[in-house]
């Protein structure tokens, strides 16, 4: 007659151990979890390094760059930050021709660092990363930047400018370059250009383009987009030796005075 309510009474024991025993499981898990992850720490460095010739070549990997003039003949960093894990580190080359920024990722570390970059005039800059944003201001310097993810903002840059990203926006403002090059796969292009250069030359896939230059100066001009709308307020003249060539498959092109 008793065999019923015993075997209730296991069932509800059994259960009741089961789940004191999951959560037993969880609390331990959440402890050892705490226990893994480093604290935040900050991160404070600086050096200055001469540069034996022209050329400089930056690498990072999740860091944000800043690049503007250097008050003299020198290479300048300063970088700050916060981290958890292993420490940022900048390797700089013994001439003074490269510089390796490194914020490295583990299960439970993180790093986020700004570092800028106060760098001679007329230099032959090379920056690749693979994410965080990248500045320009008022750098005046042949320059190439490749990220994989990040956004690149140049202001007032003088000589060549080459961009090529797959995930970011590209802002070119109050330039003065001779050759404006931008490549990007996801984002928004806009160049701003305060002289009129021998080249502009943009293509992406989404995103819309605005290109802006000075009035007065013919182009020969070539805009086409398969899915958005162009629009060409310039003067166009195929025998320019100034030439405008912009693509995009799914976004506006708007070329105008500015």
């Amino acid at each position: 007659m008793n065999r019923i309510p015993l075997l209730r009474n296991a069932l509800a024991i059994t259960t009741a151990a089961v789940v004191i025993g999951l959560a037993g499981a969880g609390t331990t898990a959440a402890i050892a979890l705490g226990f893994s992850v480093p604290k935040a720490q900050d991160y404070d460095y600086s050096v200055d390094h001469a540069i034996d010739g022209s050329r400089l070549t930056v690498t990072t990997g999740f860091a944000h760059l800043t690049f503007v003039p250097s008050p003299d003949d020198s290479l300048h960093v300063r970088a700050r930050g916060i981290y958890r894990g292993d420490s940022p580190t900048i390797d700089i080359g013994a001439d003074g021709s490269t510089v390796a920024v490194e914020c490295s990722y583990d299960k439970y570390g993180s790093c986020d660092a700004d570092v800028e970059l106060q760098i001679p005039a007329n230099l032959i800059l090379t920056v690749n990363g693979a994410g965080g944003d990248v500045v320009l201001s008022d750098v005046a310097a042949d320059v190439t930047v490749s990220t994989a993810s990040g956004s690149v903002f140049a202001r007032g840059s003088a000589g060549a400018l080459l961009v090529d990203t797959r995930f970011g926006d590209v802002k070119i403002s109050d330039a003065t370059a001779t050759a404006v090059e931008v490549s990007t796969t996801f984002g928004e292009i806009t160049v701003e250009s305060r002289t009129a250069p021998e080249s502009v030359k943009t293509s992406n896939v989404i995103g819309d383009t605005t290109i802006g230059l000075p009035p007065a100066v013919a182009y020969a001009v070539e805009a086409e987009s398969e899915k958005g709308d162009v629009s060409v307020d310039v003067i166009n003249d195929p025998r320019s030796p100034k030439t405008l060539s912009a693509h995009s498959e799914e976004g506006q092109i708007t070329v105008r005075p500015r």
